[in-house]
């Protein structure tokens, strides 16, 4: 399927995106690929009804995102599905309503990485309508339907980019935390050594 690729490279970036930009040591709450593919493959078997709502309100959040166009579009091919292909349209309920999952629990930590993922989430929503539009067409119509799908996948890949580039900023930042905490304890060396022994001899000579 199309964006399936880039779909779970997102997941792996995404994970460590979100630990680069935690503010606060406890780690966030995201789940691997394997996991997310499992929570897709449940929601698409189990079919609950406040996944499609899910569902229907991160189309909402998407289509507030710049480019990505009418929330009506999206939700037109959402209820096309449904009439016309039962087990597809659950399985792209799945598939939002996890990526959604993903979103919020980002953005709780991070909004701006959360924006840039809600973005490559809507590409990728982009890229399976596509795929079906591509499916149905014919041969005139071809071309231009992967013309419009390498669009988005170039599109998708720019923003990975820049969830790359806030990564590798984080991991300096970080990088120089550690060098600087390095250099402070190997000037302060003498003074660490005796504060430990201090710690060391007051523990062995404590009353029982």
């Amino acid at each position: 399927m199309v964006a399936r690729n880039v779909g779970l490279a997102v997941a792996f970036l995404l994970i460590a995106a979100a630990r680069a930009g935690a503010q606060d040591p406890s780690p966030p709450s995201m789940p691997n690929p394997q996991a997310m593919q499992m929570q897709v493959q449940r929601i698409a078997q189990e079919r609950p009804r406040e996944a499609e709502a899910a569902a229907r309100a991160f189309l909402h959040v998407i289509s507030q995102q710049r480019g990505q166009g009418s929330v009506e579009t999206k939700l037109t091919v959402l209820e096309s599905l449904k009439a016309h292909d039962l087990d597809a349209y659950w399985r792209e309920v799945a598939q939002l309503t996890v990526q959604f999952d993903v979103v919020q629990s980002l953005a709780r930590r991070d909004s701006m990485r959360a924006g840039l993922v809600t973005q490559m989430f809507g590409l990728e929503l982009m890229a399976r309508t596509l795929q079906l539009a591509y499916r149905d067409a014919n041969e005139s119509q071809r071309e231009a339907y992967r013309s419009q799908i390498e669009k988005v996948i170039s599109a998708h890949f720019d923003f990975e980019n820049q969830l790359r580039i806030l990564e590798i900023k984080d991991i300096e930042r970080r990088l120089a935390e550690v060098r600087a905490e390095t250099a402070r304890r190997v000037e302060k060396r003498t003074e660490f050594v005796k504060w430990t022994v201090d710690d060391i001899i007051r523990d062995a000579t404590r009353p029982q």
